[in-house]
């Protein structure tokens, strides 16, 4: 495009298409104007850029009108800003190669809103808004090199020093009590303001998304920061802190002689005894030697000085599970203990599974269901520890990822969660020690599992049995039956299933019938199906069962019709006539027509 055509195209189109963003033209919807927008700018970098200045006045705007009045429709509007942003602006500039400019200035823009909106309304609820700002500021922080990012956590911390909330300062030491001044978690103030929850946000994603060659200042206090705000129950800086102990480098020479924190004086700070020993609820168990090494002051006046004990434990535990993840991430060998916490808080909790309930006792009641709580947090820290996250410790925010780590975690750990539940005398603990294995065997690699499917397959079938009582758990059961149909598709897997066919089947064929989610009754049939594959031997005892269950399921027709055929295709060699005789009366004309056909 020549110069004159490029500066007319800019004046004619372009001006008149951001001009489209305004709030007050009402002529086309959000949506359709930032897709339009977007085409626009997609054809040249120049025309991009004025987009990208158009898109953030809009943003700052918003914002504005967010922080300052509450504006809820702001806040609806400012999400779809962001996720543009995200989503094409982003990805355009990434794709076409071009300079760190444009994520470095949005970056620190955000900081300058957020500066200068001093007074933030106590309307201020948007958390969609704050979740689409967060991803917005990791990706851009992300693309930028280690001087730019240094350049954007300079301003992040700035602006977090500045707040009238948060005492930083170089006088915070691993020497000092965690609890700082300014921090009073009383059953009163259990969570954190409006401005702080976005300050801290904000700042934990600038965290979360750093190169780990990127100098980060004043290590000591973020440390203390974060563990006050994960203590109110703020997931973010827990998922920074995990970020953070994954990425510090070890202790060498040139960490000493800088003075800069290393790996493990952060986790003397983060592994403080104290802090931990405040996941202490029930009888004495045997303390990590992790543990021991490990200073006496720390939390343990903030935990005890807690209404809500059991609320401060679980936001314990979820802080420890991130910072879990960023240890195993890295393959260091202190995630073992930080497991055998998570057993603990199982183990001990489970105690109260033992006693019997008095009626009518409320307060019994309402104890059990606080412990049971707490043992589901620790339970649910596995998922943290094994899953895939999207908001953190990934490629795209440059997370130090050790080769095989899920299936040397998944070695050591399965022999201990295997003997905690055949040593299980209460049903609630059996119940938790099921959902971290269902975790835990959900997020391993199939390939790792089939070495061991021969053991696994009876606990993971306990497991399908104990969970499907409780709808809370169809996701549970839904990942278990996606890990049996991944065994049983596998040659070497259908090996594994043979002595226990039999009992297969009959879980099977209680789960198509399964009311709470769909997807565990098509799982279910597909597992079925894949049964009809094993020796004749095995199958044929239970030809009978398998077509009344198909018979009695009222969904998935084409589904239903293929299993059938391939049911009595596998047993027909052996015995087609008892299986005519079988089925045929309690078959519906449209049934019976089909298997006439069939046959």
């Amino acid at each position: 495009m020549s110069p004159e055509k490029a500066l007319s195209y800019m004046s004619i189109v372009v001006e008149k298409i951001v001009s489209l963003m305004s709030f007050n033209d009402f002529s086309m919807s959000l949506p359709l104007k930032l897709e339009a927008i977007c085409d626009v700018g997609g054809t040249g970098q120049k025309f991009m850029l004025r987009v990208v200045q158009g898109l953030e006045e809009a943003i700052s705007a918003n914002l504005c009108d967010v922080h300052a009045c509450g504006n809820l429709k702001s806040a609806e509007i400012g999400v779809q800003l962001f996720e543009c942003f995200s989503n094409k602006v982003l990805p355009w500039f990434h794709q076409i190669g071009c300079s760190e400019d444009v994520p470095l200035r949005f970056s620190i823009n955000i900081w300058n809103q957020i500066e200068n909106s001093m007074a933030f309304s106590d309307k201020v609820q948007g958390k969609e808004l704050l979740d689409a700002t967060m991803r917005a500021m990791k990706l851009a922080v992300g693309t930028c090199s280690e001087e730019n990012q240094s350049a954007i956590l300079e301003k992040a911390y700035s602006v977090l020093s500045l707040s009238t909330s948060f005492l930083l300062n170089e006088s915070m030491s691993v020497k000092i009590p965690v609890e700082l001044e300014g921090l009073q978690l009383t059953q009163d103030s259990g969570s954190l303001s409006s401005r702080d929850d976005w300050l801290i946000s904000l700042f934990a994603s600038v965290i979360i998304a750093l190169r780990p060659r990127t100098h980060i200042p004043n290590v000591r206090v973020i440390l203390h920061l974060f563990m006050k705000a994960l203590l109110k129950g703020h997931v973010p800086s827990a998922q920074a802190l995990g970020s953070m102990v994954n990425k510090l480098h070890p202790k060498n020479n040139e960490a000493e002689i800088s003075g800069d924190c290393t790996l493990e004086e952060a986790m003397d700070i983060i592994f403080n005894k104290s802090f931990w020993s405040s996941l202490d609820n029930g009888p004495p168990f045997r303390r990590c030697s992790l543990l021991d090494d490990y200073s006496e002051m720390g939390l343990m006046n903030l935990c005890l000085s807690v209404g809500n004990r059991n609320l401060l434990q679980i936001h314990a535990i979820v802080g420890l599970a991130w910072v879990g993840k960023g240890l195993l991430m890295r393959g260091h060998e202190i995630v073992k203990d930080v497991t055998m916490i998570f057993f603990k808080c199982l183990v001990s909790n489970g105690e109260m599974g033992v006693l019997p309930l008095k009626q009518g006792s409320s307060e019994n009641c309402s104890e059990q269901d606080v412990i049971a709580s707490t043992m589901k947090t620790a339970a649910n820290a596995f998922h943290i520890l094994m899953s895939d996250s999207e908001v953190c410790l990934n490629k795209s925010f440059h997370a130090i990822m050790r080769p095989l780590y899920k299936q040397r975690f998944f070695s050591s750990v399965m022999p201990v969660l295997v003997s905690s539940i055949m040593k299980s005398d209460s049903s609630i603990r059996r119940a938790m020690m099921y959902r971290a294995f269902g975790h835990v065997i959900s997020d391993t690699p199939l390939v790792a599992i089939l070495s061991e499917a021969k053991k696994l397959i009876p606990i993971l079938l306990d497991a399908l049995s104990m969970l499907s009582e409780d709808v809370l758990d169809k996701d549970m059961i839904y990942n278990l039956l996606l890990v049996l149909s991944g065994i049983l598709m596998d040659k070497n897997g259908q090996e594994a299933v043979i002595e226990t066919a039999h009992i297969i089947i009959n879980r099977l064929t209680g789960l198509i019938s399964y009311p709470h989610m769909m997807l565990v009754r098509e799982t279910a049939l597909q597992c079925l199906l894949a049964m009809s594959g094993l020796p004749h031997t095995r199958i044929y005892p239970m030809r009978s069962q398998g077509v009344n269950c198909i018979k009695k399921s009222s969904f998935l027709k084409v589904n239903r019709r293929v299993l059938l055929r391939r049911w009595l295709g596998r047993i027909s060699t052996m015995n087609r006539s008892f299986c005519l005789s079988a089925t045929i009366a309690h078959l519906d004309d449209e049934k019976l027509k089909w298997l006439q056909w069939f046959w």
